[in-house]
């Protein structure tokens, strides 16, 4: 792998890779640069930033490991500043993927505009839509 790295880092000196390796039996990932709860992006987006580390901790962790990486997630999230509702909202997901019973029949997209898109998505909810 460091010879190809160096091979694709010698084509342009502009224009740099980076690589990162398993350190102490860890993984990185790039995804939790952008998880802090205050941060502007739509909180869909932080939830489903948020589920992915749940899905990838249950994907790649034995069970005599899960339990320690939930709690870690759990402190994770809360040092990033999501409250207790939030982290068990996420916590207590269990998607099944072959029910599509709650599929709405109506779609609206809307602008987020804070607030105002919440209350929004609240009324059009009770809606089906």
């Amino acid at each position: 792998m460091k010879v190809f790295l160096n091979h694709l880092n010698s084509i342009n000196a502009y224009f740099q890779f980076t690589m990162e390796t398993e350190s102490e039996g860890h993984l990185p990932f790039l995804d939790n640069l952008y998880l802090n709860a205050r941060s502007h992006h739509h909180p869909s987006s932080k939830q489903s930033a948020l589920s992915t580390l749940l899905h990838r901790a249950t994907a790649l962790c034995d069970q005599d490991s899960l339990h320690a990486e939930l709690e870690f997630l759990k402190d994770y999230f809360k040092r990033n500043g999501y409250n207790d509702r939030q982290i068990h909202r996420v916590l207590n997901l269990h998607p099944n993927y072959n029910q599509h019973d709650d599929r709405r029949d109506t779609v609206a997209f809307l602008n987020f505009v804070g607030t105002v898109f919440n209350r929004i998505s609240r009324v059009l909810s009770l809606h089906n839509i």
